[in-house]
């Protein structure tokens, strides 16, 4: 008669990796609501939206990982991650858009010595359509790497181990930065005494998601999880520790109210955007 597996066994197999995908995903999760926030003050503040770059080549790297090695935890932790992460780099790309869209019909508002109550943009809407933000460059650039890797991986005769190699050392160097992109404030949050750019509920789901995997990884002995996890864990205490000893403190986004006309050539097509009394919305609503 077989053995009947161990509580360790069935605690590290299967219960940590279970607990692993669901915080994964809130943790994907937790940026939602401070990006809504945004949406609706018109403005990131000092939201930092680097990590969803991150986030997307962290997930797009450990789907290809689960069907290399047929890990369907792998697979469940990260697929609804990669929608996650495209809603919210769509959505810091349009905010980007649309501060620089504003800070351009401002300029010519004043250029104008305030003629006009509605004036024209179409000039500002032209030049910011000519350029790509600063986060669609980031997103473009890291969707760039992962479909060079995973060509070549797909492409090249390999084996499924050394396939595994590559793949797991790049998304071992993606997630590192995914976990410590929130530290990539860390200057300014000493500089300023405030911890305001640290996203809380981030910072709390990627510390216990590392540990469960850390767990996991112990597990099944894939030090391809492990290795990224543990430093996920140690950044995740660093994090703690700055946000315990640099305390957060309100900070006001200053807006006037402006209505923008954007008027088309046939006149046809009249647009208006509105940045109006947001300006009382305070950072610790917004995180």
């Amino acid at each position: 008669m077989s053995e009947s597996p161990s509580l360790g066994f069935i605690l590290a197999d299967y219960v940590a990796p279970t607990i692993g995908c669901i915080l994964s995903t809130l943790t994907f999760s937790a940026p939602i609501k401070s990006l809504l926030m945004a949406i609706k003050s018109g403005s990131l503040g000092s939201l930092n939206c680097t990590p969803w770059v991150f986030m997307t080549g962290n997930t797009i790297g450990w789907l290809a990982y689960s069907f290399i090695t047929l890990d369907l935890f792998v697979f469940f932790a990260n697929a609804p991650g990669l929608l996650i992460s495209i809603w919210l780099n769509t959505g810091a790309m349009k905010l980007q858009y649309y501060e620089e869209l504003v800070k351009r019909s401002a300029a010519e508002n004043r250029s104008r010595d305030g003629d006009d109550d509605a004036i024209s943009v179409q000039t500002a809407k032209i030049d910011c359509c000519q350029q790509l933000t600063s986060h669609e460059l980031k997103v473009l650039q890291i969707v760039l790497v992962w479909i060079i890797i995973l060509s070549t991986t797909s492409l090249i005769p390999v084996s499924n181990e050394e396939m595994k190699f590559i793949v797991g050392v790049a998304v071992n160097i993606n997630l590192v930065f995914f976990y410590a992109a929130p530290l990539s404030t860390i200057a300014s949050v000493i500089r300023s005494k405030n911890s305001a750019s640290i996203h809380f509920w981030t910072m709390a789901m990627n510390t216990s998601n590392a540990f469960f995997w850390c767990v996991y990884s112990l597990a099944i002995q894939d030090y391809y999880i492990l290795i990224p996890n543990g430093l996920g864990f140690l950044f995740g205490l660093v994090q703690v520790a700055l946000y315990q000893c640099f305390p957060r403190s309100e900070e006001v986004i200053d807006a006037s109210d402006s209505v923008t006309e954007l008027s088309g050539d046939d006149g046809n097509c009249t647009e208006q955007l509105t940045r109006s009394n947001y300006g009382n919305v305070a950072e610790s609503e917004i995180i």
